[in-house]
């Protein structure tokens, strides 16, 4: 089994924080995370996982609970593929709405 990590930065304040485990090159869990900046501090916005044994998408709030949405793929490498072209694509997105959230 081998572990990879890395940090895809989209600008400065930014990134999508990835890992995963794989099997013969099969992903058998992963986690795939947007972070921003906000107040000096790096903060989750949006994050894939697949912890509870199924792949889901959290959208993270800053003053309540994380909205969770399974997402329907045929295996986690699939699961991996969706959630880092989601967050490539949807990064600004994901940023404005919790910048909304937070001035609520």
């Amino acid at each position: 089994m081998r572990t990879v990590e890395f940090r895809r930065a989209f600008d400065d304040e930014n990134a999508a924080r990835v890992r995963f485990e794989l099997d013969r090159n099969r992903v058998i869990e992963f986690v795939a995370q947007l972070e921003c900046i906000f107040n000096d501090e790096w903060t989750p916005v949006v994050r894939y996982d697949t912890a509870h044994g199924f792949a889901y998408r959290d959208l993270l709030h800053p003053s309540r609970a994380a909205e969770k949405q399974e997402i329907q793929v045929k295996d986690f490498n699939a699961g991996l593929t969706f959630a880092l072209q989601d967050l490539a694509t949807n990064w600004k997105k994901y940023r404005e709405r919790y910048e909304q959230w937070l001035k609520e």
